[in-house]
């Protein structure tokens, strides 16, 4: 397993290893979500139907982890990832992987899951995180319109 910042995993300044699974920490060290690539991860985050959509002109968030990440610049760039093969999330889950067989990287992505207990991930999270980053303007700014756009649907007087 390595941990890296989320600019030079962006910038792919590490050697792959056969990383197939990642665990994104945010800025307080907090996981914040927890996946696996049968392929390549950087792809997974960054190719087609990733993560984040990033040209150097363009940054877009297309899921929970990628809008969290996006809403954050620059303060997320600083913030870690882990990459981690096969066998590292076998040796991390050692007990529950012996105690079900568990070999594949769907397998030790649910035992990962569930003792990371990441804020974001909700499939096979019995415990999930509480999400300690402050919230960005931008978050702030959706739940403001998301309030507002409640209060004039469910609060007009009939």
């Amino acid at each position: 397993m390595i941990e890296i910042t989320f600019w030079n995993f962006y910038k792919q300044n590490y050697q792959d290893n056969g990383f197939c699974l990642y665990a994104m920490k945010n800025g307080l060290g907090g996981t914040l979500y927890v996946g696996i690539s049968k392929v390549d991860i950087w792809e997974r985050w960054f190719g087609g139907r990733g993560h984040v959509t990033w040209d150097g002109n363009y940054i877009s968030g297309n899921s929970s982890v990628g809008e969290k990440i996006v809403d954050h610049i620059p303060d997320s760039l600083s913030w870690k990832i882990q990459l981690w093969t096969l066998n590292d999330c076998l040796e991390y889950c050692k007990e529950e992987a012996i105690k079900r067989n568990s070999h594949t990287i769907q397998d030790a992505e649910r035992l990962m899951i569930r003792k990371l207990s990441p804020m974001l991930n909700r499939t096979y999270n019995l415990n999930p995180g509480i999400d300690t980053t402050p919230k960005s303007e931008k978050e702030l700014k959706r739940e403001r319109y998301a309030d507002q756009a409640y209060a004039e649907i469910f609060n007009k007087k009939k």
